[in-house]
């Protein structure tokens, strides 16, 4: 919560700078455990004087025939704190008005932020919220002191109660303070020295490099962990590292994962390995320079060891059943009310991946692969490990499959099923691994909008646009899988579940806005990947109304990127857009074309020529889209551009005689069919030269 806190405090108060027209730097944000900050270099200190004219009744109503202000006059004066003798006549557009010149004198930078700091920091919101003392006040922690600072000068400032002074906090037992602060450039300075280090990356670094040197001195190198490092960074103050060493048994008996799993998630603790594997050794950040005594370093080891053995004591019950075992437990595990227990959605699941490996035609061993690793995907569930190591779900089905000698496709893919990005499968067993997830998250995703559980806001419990990004993910790593036929899928499978089908029928309404989400992610991925704009992902999006093949999707964008920075593209834009208005309004007059309606009637040289560039430039471009060379299939389709253009130089479309005028319809129509195959031309914004 640290970093996204400063990050809203620094937008909390230059909000408050920025609409009081106060110029200052960039802000730095700086934090710890105990302290939020943001330091604002080339702060304007005041405001600077105004003179504004401000205008009231009209004159004839604001003076009476004697030129004596009326009650109207005086009104306007009293309100702005003038006197009616101080009223002058402006002459506007709209004839004579009395005015006033009011003047702003300058307002130094800590009567500014007084008005609404308090409301803007107090407004904060954090993961978790604390309330103190009475309840009266919420915030991330109770707030003990607060320093604001211009220069040298205390800014008038309040918080929860607490009045600005220029007295910070230093480390709690090595010197807590108060300290200081004789200016706000040398707030760091003073901390430093009083064993406080504020900025993050500083403290990053500097714990960093302590782990380092621990490592080394137990024989190893640190196992480099960058989201474990962030976290122990911001919850010490003066980083310092220590190592400890536990029983070399516990290296030979655990498996490597629930023994780093042990150490990361329950002492904050990094492993430590050298080039044969991991070493009986760790390292932790602390918050004190040194040890004398042990006390620390004992501690940490103490605490470890008594994890290890609770680790241990549950990988060797866990391993007297077999997974496949756990399978009828699921059944007293809600997954969620309305779509039933976790193994309602495993049957599902087992049936989604049966259907989904037929239909990918892959050979009999992988679809029994995938069938096996969807029956024990989340069989772990039951286990002791998982119960104490939550974390660990998926890893301790892959060790347990792994045990039991599973082929290392199913243990792949049981590894990798509950990661959102990372997958450490390789060839066919990357495969199977992708198949299993994209068909569970699509199961999710199937069923939580049919009850209802769709996104908004800020609101994911069961974190679906996670689900969604990454089934959207994995499916451009699977060349032409169509996602709305595995949506079809998964309807199919709540149809056949006596207790699925009310959800079934939910689902068939909720599918155009799972099918609008989905595209969503996409666009999303699109546009990190490749820089894909709107109109572009509009443009292919149109096109792709019945299926969903994120590779063809993105194999047209990319094309269509090429394609757009060509000469011809203005132009063949131009004229598929000027054809669709000509087809649009022919239609709304009750003459709809018809392709291929014109037959031979099309008699002049350039109808002729047209005609026959469709033809040619229909058969190229249907040749490289079958092998999706879209960038080939638009420069194909640009080559109509003089044919086209001769056309509408030289034919009238709509001429009086109805016979050539539905054949003409006829014609502009098999070329707006063709122009816009690959992608929707009228999506486009065209930026004119």
């Amino acid at each position: 919560m640290l970093p996204s806190g400063a990050r809203d405090l620094a937008r909390a108060v230059t909000e408050v700078l920025d609409r009081a027209g106060l110029t200052h730097g960039e802000p730095e944000l700086l934090w710890g455990p105990r302290r939020l900050a943001v330091r604002l270099p080339q702060t304007q200190t005041a405001t600077r004087p105004t003179e504004t004219l401000v205008t009231g009744p009209p004159a004839a109503a604001a003076w009476d025939g004697e030129g004596q202000p009326t009650r109207a006059a005086s009104g306007f004066a009293a309100k702005h704190g003038a006197s009616p003798q101080q009223l002058l006549r402006h002459e506007t557009e709209r004839g004579v008005y009395a005015a006033l010149r009011l003047e702003q004198p300058a307002r130094p930078l800590g009567d500014v932020l007084s008005e609404s700091f308090e409301r803007a920091v107090a407004g904060l919101t954090f993961g978790k919220m604390m309330r103190w003392g009475d309840g009266e006040h919420t915030f991330v922690r109770p707030v003990h002191w607060l320093v604001a600072l211009a220069d040298r000068e205390v800014l008038g400032l309040s918080l929860f109660g607490i009045a600005a002074d220029r007295w910070t906090r230093g480390h709690r037992v090595l010197f807590p303070g108060p300290h200081a602060v004789p200016s706000a450039n040398v707030w760091e300075d003073v901390l430093e020295g009083a064993c406080v280090t504020a900025d993050p990356q500083k403290r990053r670094e500097r714990l960093s490099g302590s782990l380092q040197g621990e490592a080394q001195r137990r024989g190893g190198r640190l196992v480099e962990d960058a989201q474990l490092l962030d976290e122990v960074a911001d919850i010490l103050e003066w980083p310092a590292a220590r190592a400890g060493s536990f029983e070399a048994a516990f290296v030979a008996e655990l498996p490597e994962p629930v023994l780093r799993t042990c150490l990361k998630h329950h002492q904050k603790a990094f492993s430590v390995r050298d080039e044969r594997g991991v070493l009986p050794a760790f390292a932790v950040g602390v918050n004190m320079p040194d040890d004398p005594q042990g006390h620390i370093q004992r501690g940490h080891e103490w605490v470890v060891s008594g994890r290890l053995h609770d680790a241990l004591f549950f990988w060797n019950e866990d391993r007297k059943r077999a997974l496949a075992d756990r399978l009828e437990e699921l059944d007293g595990i809600l997954f969620q009310h309305e779509l039933g227990t976790v193994a309602a959605k495993t049957r599902r699941l087992i049936g989604l991946v049966d259907r989904l490996g037929a239909e990918r035609e892959l050979a009999a061993e992988l679809r029994e692969a995938l069938t096996r690793a969807a029956r024990l995907s989340r069989c772990d569930l039951t286990t002791g490990l998982v119960g104490e190591f939550p974390e660990l779900q998926g890893v301790v089905g892959s060790l347990l499959a792994h045990e039991e000698g599973s082929p290392n496709t199913v243990v792949a893919a049981l590894r990798d099923f509950h990661a959102a990005e990372e997958c450490s499968a390789v060839g066919d067993a990357a495969r199977v691994s992708r198949l299993l997830r994209i068909a569970d998250r699509l199961d999710t995703l199937v069923g939580c909008f049919a009850v209802g559980l769709v996104p908004s806001g800020s609101k994911d419990p069961f974190a679906l646009r996670r689900a969604a990004t990454t089934a959207v993910r994995l499916a451009l790593e699977e060349p032409a899988l169509d996602l709305l036929r595995v949506i079809d899928s998964a309807l199919d499978t709540y149809r056949r579940d006596p207790d699925g089908r009310s959800v079934a029928e939910r689902a068939d309404e909720a599918r155009p806005t799972l099918v609008t989400f989905l595209f969503e992610r996409f666009s999303v991925i699109a546009e990190r990947r490749i820089g894909a704009r709107y109109d572009e992902i509009a443009a292919v999006r149109s096109r792709a109304s019945r299926r969903m093949l994120p590779t063809d999707l993105m194999n047209r964008l990319q094309g269509m990127q090429g394609f757009r920075s060509s000469d011809d593209f203005l132009a063949l834009a131009a004229a598929s857009k000027r054809v669709r208005n000509i087809l649009l309004q022919a239609a709304e007059r009750g003459e709809p074309a018809r392709i291929g309606e014109h037959g031979d009637q099309l008699t002049l040289a350039a109808e002729r020529a047209l005609g026959e560039s469709i033809r040619s430039a229909g058969e190229r471009v249907q040749a490289a889209t079958s092998q999706g060379k879209y960038a080939a299939s638009l420069a194909e389709l640009a080559r109509l551009r003089p044919t086209i253009d001769r056309f509408f130089d030289e034919v009238l479309v709509m001429d009086e005689d109805a016979t050539v005028r539905r054949a003409r319809l006829s014609l502009i129509a098999e070329f707006d069919q063709l122009a816009n195959s690959i992608v929707d031309l009228s999506e486009l914004v065209v930026e004119r030269k």
